[in-house]
């Protein structure tokens, strides 16, 4: 459930597809949501936004490392992925490819960033070599950090206290860690947390991405750049 307008809205799955991607509705209004564009689409409340909370698709045993704190349900089958074959097979989806586009192959994952403006793919293929990319977006400086045994790709600002910072990965105690430059802070990659330094306290903001198959992005965002690409 989301509160939307001073009103708690209850929301379920309505069955429908977006270019492939889940549509939800709201019980209250019967409204239509695009679960990929964060928004209402269809109904009394369309073109309203709904919060977006980061979350990190990674494994559940790096997660255990760093929120070992972490409780979980377990619903369903026990076992192996029932989606396994469609992650390996050619097929783009239910309805097929929106855009067809080839510079990726269909199904190779990206970071998605920048849903408002200016959109850019970072290709997971492209992210194992560079482990740490410093660019910026939207005027603003930012860093995309990607764990390869793990396929974990997160976007954060790297603007602190009005301060741009730039980062290094160390080894240290036995675990990765981001270090920065300017202050010698260390923080932790997987939450953007500052640990040990002179920045401690504070927190690299997460920027709005998601991972996804290149076929998706590119059929909501068919004019993005791809970083690392040409």
């Amino acid at each position: 459930s989301r509160e939307i307008n001073g009103q708690i809205h209850e929301f379920g799955v309505s069955g429908k597809l977006i270019m492939n991607a889940l549509v939800m509705y709201d019980r209250e209004s019967r409204t239509l949501w695009s679960q990929f564009l964060s928004q209402a689409v269809q109904g009394e409340l369309a073109g309203t936004k709904l919060e977006t909370i980061p979350l990190t698709l990674t494994t559940w045993e790096k997660w255990k490392e760093t929120q070992p704190e972490t409780v979980a349900l377990r619903k369903g089958r026990r076992g192996g992925d029932p989606y396994d074959g469609y992650y390996f097979s050619r097929s783009a989806g239910v309805i097929g490819e929106s855009n067809k586009d080839d510079r990726l192959p269909t199904k190779e994952l990206v970071l998605g960033l920048g849903f408002d403006s200016d959109p850019v793919a970072f290709p997971h293929s492209k992210l194992r070599s560079e482990k740490l990319v410093h660019t910026s977006h939207a005027g603003t400086s930012a860093i995309v950090y990607f764990d390869p045994s793990t396929d974990t790709a997160l976007a954060f600002g790297a603007v602190v206290n009005g301060q741009e910072l730039s980062f290094t990965l160390i080894e240290k105690g036995g675990r990765e860690w981001l270090k920065d430059d300017q202050t010698g802070t260390l923080w932790i990659p997987f939450t953007g947390q500052s640990y040990e330094g002179e920045l401690v306290g504070s927190t690299l903001e997460r920027l709005h991405a998601v991972n996804a198959f290149w076929f998706a992005w590119t059929d909501f965002y068919p004019n993005t750049d791809i970083w690392g690409l040409g």
